[in-house]
This record gives C-alpha cells, sequence and structure tokens, in this order.
C-alpha cells in the first residue's frame, strides 16, 4: 500500500514533479554523455599506447635506458626468444635496433631515433602500417633502395611537404561543391608551390576573407599538401665504436598516429639497412616488443615471469612506458563516478527543495494519517519512496537518452579538428568514439537511490516532527 501511495503521490503535483524529472534527466544525460566521451578517449588513448607506441611489455638493457648507446644491446638473447617462442601467454613479438641520430636534408634537419625493424614481424606488433597518410606513399612495399618511413611532424621539420594549387586540387575543390568564386579567386595560386604551411596560410589571407578560410581552410589546406616522396636524407650517428657514421634513406612513406610526441622522435628502417653501417653484429638488439594474448589475466603474471628469469635485463609494462595511459586506465572508473556525483550532488538541492514543498503542502493530510494510527516508520517510508521514484524516472530517462546518444556517436564519431593540434600535443586522438560499459549503468542506478535517501531525509524530519492534532487544526 505504502508504494501504491508513494508513486500516486508523486504525480499529485505533475509541473513540480515533471520539471525535477527533466533536471534530473538532463543532468544524467550530461554525466553519462560526458563519462563515454571520457572512456571513448581513454580507451583510443590505451589501444595507441599498447599497439602503435610501447606494444603490452618492452624488453632492454637496463644500462640502455640510463645511456642510449649502441653497445647497451639485449644479453641473451638468444635464450630470450627461445622463452619467447615457448610462452603460450605469448600472441606476437618482435626486436628492434634503436640508434639515435640527427636527420639532414638541404632544408632542414631534427633528432630522431631510428628504429631498425623486422618488417613481417613488426605488423604483428605495432600498427604504424595502417597510419600511412593519404598520398604518403606505402609501408616499404616500393623498390627503394635504403627504404624509411618518417611521420608527418618529421616531413614536416625537414620540409618534405609542400603546398601547391594544382588543376588536380581545383577540380577536387569543385567536385566539393565549393563556391565557383572561391575558385576562382584561388586561380590566382595556380601552380605556385609554398616549402611551409605557414607561407601558404599567408597567401590565403591574401586572396580569400577571414570567413572563407574559416569555412575551407582546413580542406584547402589538406587538398594542396604535396609530399616529396623518394626525398634523400642523410643521417649521422655514432655507431658501435663511437665512431661517427653516416648513411643516407629515400623517404618511402610517412605516417601519422595521434601522438605529435611519438612522431617527431620516430622513424622505421629495414634492421639489415642499419645494422651493418652501424656495426650492429647479428643477434644483437636494444629492445623486443611483446604483444599478449591476453592482457587482463596475464600482464602482470607474465611480466613478473619475465623478471625472475631475466634478472639481467630490464621489463617494463606499457603502464610503465606510458605512465600517463595506465593512469588514466586504473582511475578511469572513479573518474566517472566522481563525475556523476557532483552532478547528483547539485541535483540532490532540487530533489530536497522538491520534496520539503510536497510535505508542507500536505501537513494536515500527514497528521491525520499519523492521527489515525500510521507509525513514523511508515510515513518515513513514504516520502522515502516518492523521492526514489522521482529521481529514478528522471535518471533512467536520463541513461537511456544518454546510452542512445554514446550509441549513435560511437559509429560516427566526435570530431575536434579545430583543437586537433592541441589534442596531439598530448597523445589524445581529435576523433572520439564514446562508449561505456553496462555495469557504469547499474552503478549509476545505485548512486541514484543513495542519493534520493539522503534527499529524502530532511524532508522526511520535517514530516515526523509534526503533532498530529496541531497538523489536522491547520487550515490549508
Amino acid at each position: 500500500m505504502i508504494w501504491n501511495i508513494s508513486w500516486k503521490n508523486v504525480w499529485r503535483n505533475k509541473s513540480r514533479s515533471m520539471i525535477v524529472i527533466c533536471a534530473v534527466t538532463l543532468g544524467t544525460i550530461s554525466g553519462v554523455f560526458v563519462a563515454g566521451l571520457m572512456k571513448g578517449w581513454v580507451d583510443q588513448r590505451i589501444h595507441n599506447a599498447i599497439h602503435t607506441e610501447v606494444s603490452h611489455i618492452k624488453i632492454q638493457n637496463p644500462d640502455y635506458l640510463n645511456n642510449e648507446e649502441l653497445k647497451h644491446t639485449i644479453k641473451n638473447y638468444q635464450k630470450i626468444e627461445s622463452f619467447l617462442n615457448n610462452s603460450k601467454e605469448v600472441k606476437s613479438w618482435t626486436k628492434h635496433s634503436k640508434i639515435v641520430a640527427m636527420a639532414s636534408t638541404s632544408r632542414g634537419s631534427t633528432a630522431l631515433i631510428l628504429k631498425g625493424i623486422d618488417i613481417d614481424e613488426e605488423k604483428k606488433v605495432s600498427d604504424i602500417y595502417t597510419k600511412i597518410v593519404k598520398d604518403g606513399g606505402d609501408y616499404f612495399e616500393s623498390d627503394i633502395t635504403n627504404p624509411i618511413v618518417i611521420s608527418e611532424k618529421t616531413a614536416e621539420q625537414l620540409r618534405l611537404i609542400n603546398y601547391i594549387i594544382s588543376d588536380k586540387v581545383l577540380d577536387s575543390i569543385s567536385v566539393l561543391g565549393i563556391n565557383q568564386q572561391i575558385i576562382e579567386k584561388l586561380a590566382v595560386l595556380k601552380d605556385k608551390r609554398f616549402i611551409t604551411e605557414k607561407k601558404f596560410k599567408t597567401e590565403l589571407k591574401n586572396v580569400l576573407s577571414a570567413k572563407e578560410i574559416r569555412k575551407h581552410g582546413a580542406i584547402l589546406l589538406q587538398l594542396a599538401k604535396n609530399y616529396k616522396l623518394r626525398s634523400k636524407i642523410v643521417f649521422t650517428f655514432s655507431g658501435m665504436n663511437n665512431e661517427m657514421s653516416y648513411q643516407s634513406y629515400r623517404v618511402c612513406g610517412i605516417y601519422k598516429t595521434s601522438n605529435t610526441m611519438f612522431d617527431q622522435m620516430n622513424a622505421f628502417v629495414k634492421h639489415d639497412d642499419i645494422a651493418g653501417v652501424a656495426g650492429i653484429l647479428p643477434g644483437n638488439y636494444h629492445e623486443i616488443s611483446i604483444i599478449l594474448n591476453d592482457e587482463n589475466e596475464s600482464l602482470n603474471s607474465y611480466n613478473e615471469k619475465l623478471k625472475s628469469n631475466f634478472n639481467d635485463a630490464s621489463v617494463l609494462t606499457w603502464k610503465e612506458l606510458s605512465p600517463d595511459a595506465g593512469m588514466m586506465a586504473d582511475f578511469m572508473t572513479i573518474y566517472y563516478y566522481i563525475i556523476m556525483g557532483v552532478i547528483f550532488f547539485a541535483l540532490a538541492f532540487g530533489i530536497i527543495n522538491t520534496m520539503l514543498m510536497s510535505v508542507l503542502e500536505r501537513i494536515k493530510e500527514l497528521g491525520m494519517l499519523m492521527a489515525i494510527g500510521m507509525n513514523k516508520k511508515r510515513v518515513f517510508n513514504m516520502i522515502m519512496l516518492e523521492t526514489i521514484f522521482l529521481t529514478l524516472v528522471g535518471s533512467i530517462s536520463g541513461m537511456l537518452i544518454g546510452g542512445a546518444l554514446i550509441g549513435v556517436f560511437g559509429t560516427t564519431g566526435l570530431n575536434f579538428s579545430s583543437v586537433q593540434e592541441g589534442f596531439e600535443a598530448v597523445g589524445w586522438s581529435a576523433i572520439v568514439y564514446p562508449n561505456i560499459n553496462l555495469g557504469f549503468f547499474f552503478g549509476v542506478t545505485l548512486m541514484v537511490i543513495i542519493v534520493a535517501i539522503l534527499s529524502s531525509i530532511i524532508p522526511a524530519r520535517k514530516a515526523l516532527k509534526l503533532n498530529p492534532v496541531e497538523a489536522i487544526r491547520i487550515e490549508m
């Protein structure tokens, strides 16, 4: 009976109840969507950290971590190789040689880490081969002598990217349906070559209005971009005997990830193309990258197994190698509930106010119920249930709508390209696909019930303090 009465009491003043329900609904939608957005970002960051940057576990010589000299190769490599090949926990693994070098072209220079890789093995551990930009060549597929894959960021620093408005670019702009007037303005720049993005943007400002640049600038920049593939880069580095060595490579591919810092540090060459020049002997490598079959079950246990078997090697997990992603992975659930807690804390004041008004409007009614025998426990339960029903209706609606929004944007993605540079500077993708675990909704439901119970205490205490005789006499 109490449950039935409480449900009906919620709808006695529909306007007031709907205001609270709508507020709770909007708050829940916001909390669920923000939590989904954050989880999408974190999941992408973790995936990139593991499958693009560092792998699940990395083995190195401890001395190499302190001093990146070529002589600090992995000890007992053959034993480690045999151990990995016979480990059921390991899905795939590969080895790298690593050289810190100065890269130079006729127009620019930058410091890089050259990673000598085995192409087939690398594809099983790293997804860099899927990150080759459009019109940016290939991943060691062309027949170039001494090929190298560099990042788009490195290509910019070495001035291997230029910008040109060609007939092909103008045709592409026309196909996209851009105003013919803009195409005519751009025609004055036809076949002019700009060696930097800054110079190209400056020239665009001279021919297009600020409004036209805001609307079409990004697509024009992308279409006009031209990569100077097969360009020669000369690398200078200290060899195994600490003698200065030189080697030239030709660009076969250009990649781009969501982590600018990673991009501007790493370039990839074939191990055989660098080992001889650097004096690296067969069977000598600087790191081993491992991908496990099931990270959740075996990451820590297999990491400890490697440490115990090879105590002269440095064995680190991705959480230690990429601490930002590791911290987010460990504490993300707490962040979700902090977000929802802040939202429900704010909503609790509105719920308390609504329930207090409801109690004050029913003083005479509550006095009569207490006078005819309803005890204080039932009065408290009735008000508590009213608060729970009021809050649950709003939160369930919010979770359904928030979940639907996450489902939609989880497929299409949310594009933050306007602030892409800032996101990628800290390793975050500019396009995010929100997602959320089903368990999150159960947690939110429990949180809603707790908030409702706490919010009902003040209105319920107000009702329990009523004197039935005095309450009946009040004229409403």
